[in-house]
C-alpha cells in the first residue's frame, strides 16, 4: 500500500503563485540584461569622453603640472595662459573665419545637391535609375587616397591650385548623403506629391515648398555631420593650400603643434578652440541628429 504526503496548505504555492513566477523570473533576467547594457554604456562613455576631459584639463594647467607624475585631472593652480600663447603665437581669428567660412559653403551646396538627388531617386522613375544609384553608393568604398593625386592634377589642371574652389567643387556630392537621404523620401506620401502636381504646381515648386520642409529631420541631421565632417577637414586643404593666410582650422592647428612641440599646454589650449565649435554644435542639435537618423532608416 504506496503511502501519501500530506502537504503543508500554507506551504503550498497557489495557483497565482505558479502564474507570477515565469513573469517574475522574466522581469528579474530583464532588469540584468539592462545593468549589464548600462554598465558596458557608461564604461565605453567614460572611454571616449575622458581624453576630451584630459585636453581641456591640460589646456588649464601651467607647463610644470603637464609633465607632472602622478598626473592630475584637475587642474592644481588654474592658469588662462595656455590660451593667451595661443592668439599670441596664431592667428586663430583667421582660422575660424576661413575654416567657417569655407565649412559653410560646402555644407550648404551638399545639403541641396543631396536633398535634390535623394528626392529624384527617391520619387522618380527613368531608365538605369536603380544601377547608377548603385554606382553612387559604390564609389563609398573607394578611399580618398586612391584618387587622391589625379584630383590635385585635375584642380591644378583647371587653375585651381591654392584656392578655395579646389575644395569646395570635390564635396559638392557626397555619396552617403544622397543615401540618407533617399532613404528619408521613401516616409514621404507620393500622393502628397501626386496632389500638388493636379493642383498645378511645378516640379521646382513641388521640391522647395513642399520636399525641402518637410525633409527639415534629415537635413538638419545631415547638416550636423557635414559641420563636424569639413570643419575636420585635414588632408585635402593641406594638399591644395600652400598659403599660411588661407589654411584651415586643422592645417593652421597641425602647423602650430610642429612649432610647439613640447608645450603641452599650448597644444591642448588650440585643440580645444578647435573642438570648441564642434562640441557647441552637437549639444544644440543632438536631439535632431538622433531623431534623424531614426527616421532615415525607417522605410526603404
Amino acid at each position: 500500500m504506496s503511502a501519501r504526503i500530506e502537504t503543508n496548505p500554507a506551504t503550498r504555492p497557489t495557483n497565482e503563485q505558479l502564474r507570477r513566477n515565469p513573469l517574475s523570473n522574466a522581469l528579474t533576467a530583464l532588469r540584468k540584461a539592462h545593468l549589464f547594457n548600462y554598465i558596458v554604456l557608461i564604461i565605453g562613455a567614460i572611454a571616449m569622453v575622458f581624453p576630451f576631459l584630459w585636453m581641456v584639463s591640460t589646456s588649464f594647467k601651467p607647463a610644470p603640472e603637464t609633465v607632472a607624475f602622478p598626473p592630475s585631472i584637475i587642474p592644481q593652480n588654474p592658469t588662462l595662459d595656455n590660451y593667451i600663447s595661443v592668439f599670441e603665437r596664431a592667428d586663430i581669428g583667421r582660422l575660424y573665419l576661413n575654416t567657417a567660412g569655407l565649412t559653410f559653403v560646402r555644407l550648404v551646396l551638399t545639403l541641396y545637391s543631396s536633398l535634390l538627388l535623394g528626392y529624384v531617386f527617391a520619387k522618380f522613375s527613368f531608365p538605369g535609375r536603380d544601377i547608377l544609384f548603385m554606382l553612387i553608393l559604390g564609389t563609398m568604398i573607394i578611399p580618398f587616397e586612391v584618387y587622391m593625386i589625379p584630383l590635385y592634377v585635375m584642380m591644378v589642371d583647371w587653375g585651381l591650385g591654392n584656392n578655395y574652389l579646389a575644395i569646395i567643387l570635390p564635396s559638392v556630392f557626397s555619396a552617403y548623403c544622397i543615401f540618407m537621404v533617399r532613404q528619408f523620401m521613401f516616409s514621404i506620401p507620393t500622393e502628397l506629391l501626386d496632389a500638388a502636381r493636379i493642383d498645378g504646381a511645378g516640379e521646382f515648386l513641388i521640391f522647395h515648398r513642399i520636399i525641402i520642409p518637410l525633409a527639415r529631420p534629415v537635413a538638419i541631421t545631415l547638416g550636423a555631420f557635414l559641420f563636424m565632417w569639413h570643419w575636420n577637414d585635414f588632408l585635402w586643404p593641406l594638399i591644395v593650400l600652400t598659403e599660411s593666410s588661407k589654411y584651415v582650422f586643422p592645417v593652421g592647428l597641425a602647423t602650430f603643434v610642429g612649432e610647439n612641440q613640447s608645450q603641452f599646454g599650448i597644444i591642448t589650449a588650440g585643440s580645444t578652440l578647435s573642438t570648441l565649435p564642434i562640441i557647441i554644435v552637437f549639444l544644440l542639435l543632438q536631439r535632431h541628429i538622433i531623431g534623424g537618423i531614426a527616421l532615415s532608416g525607417m522605410k526603404g
